[in-house]
């Protein structure tokens, strides 16, 4: 079926009609009759109000829904719903997108996803604080805003855009607080720090802000070597003449095909057909615009012949190569031209330096270049990419140029176009698992040696590490550079993402990574992987799991159905496991292996039914969830099991191949000391038995 996009600009329609007290219509096909009680039940998720309903067999008409969506949303007349876009994808499902407005003030993230096909309503999900009592303040002056955020970001030549007035969803300790603030989007490009900030308008104070520069986060704990290496074979920029095919080495993947732009007798790291422009970033000054992108003394890399060979160009070409292969991953898989899915221009930038002086605004000494990070924002859209140096010195890291890096950095520009994933807690998981998950799949697509690993080959071996990530087995990264990840949710490595911890990515040791955006992504990479390749085993939570891979290609497609069609700014990964089935039912069917599949996968992590403790009573279930086992990681196996368990319990120690390291010993209530002396570092699980019913936590030895 041809892919048909309609969009209708915001505030052109507001669901103002309908809502009469008569709510019974006809469905002109069986012409039974139907009200607003025969609707599906919604099913609240998260406290910033995450819902779903299936309406699948419900046959239920979009024109009824629609009539009574406010009604069945359980809101009232200081609520609207403004249609912001429509479109109908391949699949012949209609999806329409409506802007929650509360007393005609926007409440920010806040949409409602109605899906149909035929006419008849399918699923509908979304956000909605259907119950507010708020009183909208008077809204602050752009100026008094711009100066509160200076304040704060203690930056040179801050820009500002985007300032509105909304109400927003502020995580508390003790759930959710609704604000009446004042939105303005701040970029300090010459730090790379960009946020979304809200202000409230009665305080002043700053409740919220959101990360809009994603950056790939690499602390190395080992102190090392030598000096700085310099660029070369670059000159200034000149108008492209023409396409030509080149075959380059690249800086990890050795030679590979690419599209080289010649002019004036040269050749430059243009490809005018996918629109990608690859540039050297060295004489960056911490400037831009929307326009041209990066400014300053930003030069092309030149050649005199189309094929690039010299060691001084192999990390841009492999850049260069990686978009290439990024641009037409998306167009072939996932029918979408750019990031954007307007074909707009790519521009990358290798050699960047990261350290920007926050008074001076240029970058200044010792050169970080052990990150890579994507902008989007304020019109300027990049890709910037380091030379590996830490603190000025290299031995440390390569260059952060790797395909699935690129690839990884380029999807965080199209989920910022698609759910635009809130980048703290376990949204901000998410995003980062997105990235992850569409860099390898654009790894595969590649298929020059591709793997489950993020990053390989960039860290030097001598750190401990040879990649950032391991999809296969988050488990498994390197502690040195901050590689660990849960397999399972909350389980193992999980960072603390709760509403009391309070989003932070400072370079201080108050850095919780926005909550473990980049920490707990591993739970979706872990879930991505086992559904594309299968495999089995017993999660953290002690629940046995058994997926059969369906193939990465089917993996990627609801994958990408789930972020771009059902997600929106607030996700968690509870509805990232609703909608993900939502997506298989409307790629597979409703009874189809993958549908199944996903479910098995999601278990395997942690989430939904089978992840629960089956036939165990509530107190035993209960006790068996709370047991505490620390410190984790334990040093010399000695450890602390806390139970609160009060009949009888024993507790074993196996290895990940099932081996019984230590004998059942009883567990007693209260603090039981472990003296685990002999085992060796790695990963166990320790096997609690209480009643007949068992749970396996895992613990990691030092």
């Amino acid at each position: 079926m041809k892919k048909t996009t309609t969009f209708i600009k915001a505030l052109a329609f507001t669901l103002s009609v309908g809502f009469a007290p008569l709510a019974i219509v006809h469905a002109q096909d069986k012409k039974t009759e139907i009200s607003v009680k025969d609707l599906p039940r919604i099913s609240t998720s998260s406290a910033m109000g995450n819902f779903y309903a299936s309406f699948n067999g419900q046959n239920i008409p979009t024109e009824f829904l629609m009539t009574n969506l406010k009604k069945w949303l359980g809101t009232d007349s200081s609520h609207t719903f403004e249609l912001v876009s429509a479109k109908t994808d391949e699949l012949g499902i209609k999806h329409s997108v409506f802007q929650h407005y509360y007393k005609n003030t926007k409440v920010a993230d806040e949409l409602v996803l109605v899906h149909e096909k035929n006419g008849k309503v399918t699923y509908v999900n979304g956000e909605l604080t259907a119950n507010i009592n708020l009183a909208i303040q008077n809204p602050l002056t752009q100026a008094e805003v711009e100066n509160i955020v200076n304040g704060d970001l203690r930056s040179k030549g801050v820009t500002f855009a985007d300032f509105e007035q909304v109400i927003t969803k502020v995580y508390t300790a003790k759930g959710v607080d609704l604000h009446s603030v004042s939105q303005i989007d701040a970029l300090s490009l010459n730090t790379l720090q960009g946020y979304m900030y809200y202000v409230d308008n009665s305080t002043k104070q700053i409740v919220k802000k959101l990360e809009k520069i994603h950056h790939h986060n690499i602390s190395p704990v080992i102190n090392n070597i030598s000096a700085v290496k310099t660029t070369a074979g670059i000159t200034s920029a000149v108008s492209p003449l023409l396409d030509t095919s080149s075959t380059s080495a690249t800086y990890y993947k050795g030679n590979q095909q690419i599209t080289v732009d010649s002019y004036n007798g040269s050749f430059r790291l243009k490809d005018n057909a996918r629109n990608i422009h690859t540039l050297d970033g060295t004489g960056w000054n911490g400037s831009g615009n929307a326009a041209t992108g990066l400014t300053g003394t930003i030069n092309e890399y030149t050649n005199s012949t189309a094929d690039y060979t010299a060691t001084a160009t192999k990390p841009a070409v492999e850049v260069h190569w990686a978009m290439k292969n990024a641009h037409d991953y998306y167009v072939d898989r996932h029918s979408r031209n750019s990031y954007d899915g307007n074909g707009s221009i790519i521009r990358n930038y290798y050699n960047i330096n990261f350290n920007g002086n926050p008074t001076t605004g240029v970058p200044q000494a010792p050169i970080s270049g052990n990150n890579a990070a994507a902008i989007d924002q304020q019109g300027i859209v990049a890709m910037v990419y380091g030379s590996g140096l830490y603190q000025g010195q290299a031995g440390y890291f390569g260059p952060v140029v790797g395909i699935d890096v690129a690839g990884h950095e380029y999807s965080h520009l199209m989920v910022s176009r698609t759910a635009n994933l809130a980048y703290q807690r376990e949204s901000g998981a998410l995003n980062e698992s997105f990235a992850d998950m569409f860099g390898t799949a654009i790894e595969f697509y590649s298929n020059v040696n591709p793997n489950w690993t993020i990053a390989e080959g960039i860290p030097n071996a001598g750190l401990g590490a040879t990649y950032f990530r391991n999809m296969a087995n988050p488990n498994g990264g390197a502690a040195q550079i901050g590689g660990q990840q849960p397999d399972t949710y909350q389980g193992t490595y999980w960072m603390d993402a709760s509403n009391s911890c309070i989003p932070n990515n400072s370079n201080t040791s108050a850095n919780n990574d926005n909550c473990g955006v980049h920490k707990n992504s591993g739970v979706g990479n872990y879930w991505f992987y086992l559904l594309s390749q299968g495999g089995s085993g017993t999660n953290d939570k002690g629940t046995a799991y058994n997926v059969t891979g369906i193939t990465i290609q089917k993996a990627e497609k609801i994958a990408f159905r789930t972020l771009t069609t059902y997600l929106t700014a607030n996700s968690a990964y509870i509805n990232a496991y609703e909608q993900s089935k939502q997506a298989a039912i409307d790629l597979y069917g409703i009874n189809s292996n993958e549908l199944q599949q996903v479910e098995n996968a999601w278990c395997a992590v942690g989430l939904g039914n089978c992840a629960d403790l089956l036939a165990v009573n509530e107190t035993i279930k209960a006790d068996l969830q709370n047991i505490k086992i620390y410190p984790n990681p334990a040093v010399n196996g000695q450890f602390t099991i806390e139970s609160t368990i009060k009949g009888q319990a024993d507790y074993e120690i196996y290895d990940l191949s099932g081996k019984l390291i230590k004998s059942a010993e009883k567990l007693e209530k209260g603090i039981n000391k472990v003296n685990g002396s002999g085992i060796q570092s790695g990963v166990y699980l320790v096997k609690i038995n209480a009643d007949g019913n068992v749970v396996s936590k895992k613990i990691v030895v030092k």
